[in-house]
């Protein structure tokens, strides 16, 4: 009586009466809706990591893709969480984008030593650099437009104009906004950070040069040398190397 510690009683020794309270709802329906969580979790929740886990996203939405084994692809995770009311599937196989890839790394590979590559390199960043920053700009502008409104469902809520279901309704759906702007806003952060300097041009050149003879895609080859991939509705990927400039046709 005197701990709030809980202590976990075996379930051999632990004593159930059922149906001792009238239902709230019928035990058939309550059947029927834990089967289907069972298959959403199956069938929805997120994957576990894959090659293109995190650098995959929808190109119409800016969602994150997840794997589907059943599928040997990605599909777009806003489709796989809500629907055709939300997005389409954006399917795209992994065994293309890997042949993808590495057919442009080894394409790149043949010209690296040109004093031209690394100049339209360094000046593709700084273009690159130029773009993410007014894209960040944009989204700040939406996310106080975004917090402007919270703060006007407040007001309205004191003045009595909307009910506390009105308020918690319009709070909720601005909340959702807020963390997928703020999702958007860190993936551009994040290719901002690994977007090319100098110095980093010239590593990323002998690195490269180590790589002449390779055939696999690995993950830390794949995140070394790709920003962002893209995948349009028809399921085409475009795809921001790092060095996407000097990719030859």
């Amino acid at each position: 009586m005197t701990s709030k510690k809980r202590k976990n009683v075996e379930p051999e020794k632990q004593i159930i009466v059922r149906d001792n309270h009238k239902a709230i709802i019928p035990r058939d329906m309550f059947d029927a809706v834990q089967q289907q969580m069972k298959i959403k979790t199956m069938y929805i929740t997120a994957p576990k990591k894959h090659l293109f886990t995190n650098i995959l996203f929808c190109k119409d939405c800016g969602t994150g893709m997840w794997y589907r084994s059943n599928r040997e692809g990605y599909i777009c995770g806003s489709y796989a969480r809500h629907g055709k009311k939300a997005c389409s599937n954006h399917l795209i196989r992994e065994k293309l984008l890997k042949d993808t890839v590495l057919t442009d790394i080894q394409k790149l590979v043949k010209q690296i030593d040109k004093d031209q590559y690394l100049n339209k390199l360094e000046a593709q960043s700084k273009k690159t650099k130029q773009s993410i920053q007014k894209q960040l700009e944009k989204l700040e502008k939406q996310l106080e437009i975004i917090k402007g409104r919270k703060r006007k469902y407040i007001n309205m809520l004191a003045e009595e104009i909307i009910t506390q279901e009105e308020y918690r309704e319009n709070v909720e759906a601005n909340n959702i906004e807020i963390n997928e702007l703020d999702e958007k806003k860190n993936d551009l952060l994040a290719v901002m950070e690994n977007e090319q300097t100098e110095g980093s041009i010239e590593k990323l050149k002998q690195e490269l040069l180590q790589f002449l003879n390779f055939d696999e895609l690995t993950p830390e080859i794949l995140h070394r040398f790709i920003n962002r991939i893209e995948v349009k509705d028809d399921g085409t990927p475009f795809i921001h190397y790092r060095f996407s400039a000097s990719i030859p046709d």
